[in-house]
């Protein structure tokens, strides 16, 4: 697969702000590309799928390297650690959710790969990916989220089913749902991709299994200039 010219054709197609990320969620340490070099200091998953969208940076990490461990246990890296994992940190220090079992709920149905089966990360520009990626990442405004849903139901019908928390949206709703479901999901986005990655307040987060992305790029292509010149008609 080119994923050089379906990033190009995402771009142009979607009108998009920056490049479309691929996240590939590495299994065995063989698979690791031997001239990739770990990052040094520690970055959020968030903030490294913004490095890869606007700066065209490619970042390895393991679990050390990820500084957010909700983040990295929400893509298999690690389990959550205590405080997220009783719900605490949504319950008592951001103030969520009504009480602890309510918040505790949330995060038991956060989507995201067993813990420790991610033994590292890769997050590329989807043009510069040295391996073939798990999940791309795809980020932009509600038509962008709009295109991209009637483009999975063009050939296959039925209605999209996002699932997302407003919670965890670059890591659990749009890397580890698509990831176990092997579904295309959009997110709303979260306060802590706000807060510390610099997501939009009108910027949607949509995450597409690796396997789906040809042919929703094709359509795309195909279709979404007819789509537009309709609506804004």
């Amino acid at each position: 697969m080119d994923y050089t010219k379906i990033s190009e054709k995402l771009i142009e197609t979607l009108e998009l702000k920056g490049k479309p990320v691929a996240i590939s969620l590495l299994k065995r340490e063989i698979d690791i590309p031997d001239d990739l070099q770990k990052i040094e200091i520690p970055r959020r998953y968030c903030q490294m799928l913004q490095d890869a969208r606007f700066d065209d940076k490619v970042t390895f990490a393991t679990m050390d390297e990820h500084a957010c461990k909700g983040g990295a246990a929400a893509i298999g890296l690690q389990d959550y650690p205590d405080k997220i994992k009783s719900g605490e940190l949504y319950f008592d220090k951001l103030g969520k959710e009504i009480s602890l079992s309510v918040a505790k709920r949330v995060v038991d149905n956060m989507p995201r790969p067993a813990p420790g089966s991610t033994v590292a990360t890769i997050v590329a520009p989807l043009d510069n990916t040295p391996t073939r990626p798990d999940v791309i990442i795809v980020i932009g405004n509600t038509l962008v989220a709009r295109r991209i849903a009637h483009s999975v139901i063009y050939r296959r019908g039925g209605r999209m089913t996002a699932n997302f928390a407003g919670i965890q949206s670059t890591c659990a709703d749009a890397t580890g749902s698509p990831y176990t479901t092997g579904e295309v999901n959009i997110s709303i986005g979260c306060d802590g991709a706000a807060k510390n990655a610099g997501l939009k307040d009108d910027e949607m987060v949509i995450g597409i299994p690796e396997e789906q992305l040809e042919d929703i790029t094709n359509i795309l292509e195909m279709k979404a200039g007819t789509w537009n010149d309709w609506m804004r008609s």
